[in-house]
């Protein structure tokens, strides 16, 4: 038990240092959460652009005729850049589509594909915001280092545990620390991917379906077939009405069976009552 607190005692008074190594902790604001994060992180402030952690997303709208062509060759360009569709949806009002889809490409080829998207087409609206998460990314980073360096620490506290009550206290301890290590794995993860993939909503909209002029005789040919069609709908319309009218049909048919077969039944008695006499 005395080696279990000395060991105890020990991993303190090295977290102690390692905390006072640091310059005072000061507070900075993420998304309306307050975080502290140690005062050496303002060296990255001198750093450059291209070593920062930044989350980039453009919008961006277009109108265009050749609505089929311009989305295919989007899907296309998305996937030879590395990129996918993270969702995406399709209306219809008017005869005219409208396509939304929110896309996600590696940061290094968002200027490349943006440009491409706009080629063709009219640009209705573009608009790129930057949000740089370089101290985030590093407060969450620091934050699991000092958690599996705990875990670590716990781990051999746990090996020197001889009773149960001291190993239970250790696992539970344990347990809680690992949490955190997977909270903040989370976090981090969630940061890396959107700072390596841009989003880019892009809004497609059909300003005039392109259809393609015929000839005179082309017309006369279409004009008759579409006059079959519409015959051979005529005949499946009332095919199917009849069909639908049968168990209607079929009841006064029956009423009036039921009536001829009493009619002549009534008959027949009149006739042998008139044979009797």
């Amino acid at each position: 038990m005395k080696k279990l607190i000395t060991l105890a005692i020990s991993i303190i008074l090295i977290m102690a240092m390692l905390c006072g190594c640091a310059s005072p902790a000061k507070e900075k604001v993420y998304k309306n959460k307050v975080e502290v994060v140690s005062e050496s992180e303002t060296v990255l402030e001198s750093e450059t652009v291209s070593s920062r952690k930044l989350i980039k997303e453009v919008s961006l709208s277009v109108d265009t005729k050749d609505y089929d062509n311009y989305i295919e060759s989007i899907r296309k360009n998305v996937t030879s850049s590395g990129g996918y569709i993270e969702s995406s949806n399709e209306s219809n009002y008017s005869e005219l589509r409208t396509f939304t889809a929110t896309i996600r490409i590696p940061v290094g080829k968002t200027d490349s594909f943006t440009e491409f998207a706009s080629q063709n087409v009219t640009v209705n609206s573009r608009s790129e915001n930057i949000q740089d998460v370089t101290e985030e990314y590093v407060d969450v980073e620091a934050r699991i280092k000092v958690y599996k360096a705990e875990e670590e620490s716990l781990i051999e506290i746990m090996k020197q545990a001889n009773n149960v009550t001291d190993l239970l206290s250790v696992k539970e301890s344990l347990a809680e620390v690992r949490a955190k290590i997977e909270s903040y794995t989370a976090q981090l993860n969630s940061l890396e991917n959107k700072t390596d993939y841009s989003t880019i909503t892009l809004t497609v909209h059909e300003v005039e379906r392109e259809v393609k002029s015929e000839g005179y005789w082309s017309k006369i040919g279409n004009n008759i077939v579409n006059g079959f069609k519409n015959v051979g709908k005529f005949i499946t319309g009332l095919f199917a009405f009849a069909l639908s009218a049968i168990p209607y049909l079929s009841l006064p048919v029956i009423i009036t069976v039921i009536i001829i077969i009493a009619v002549r039944i009534s008959e027949k008695k009149k006739k042998a009552k008139k044979d009797d006499k």
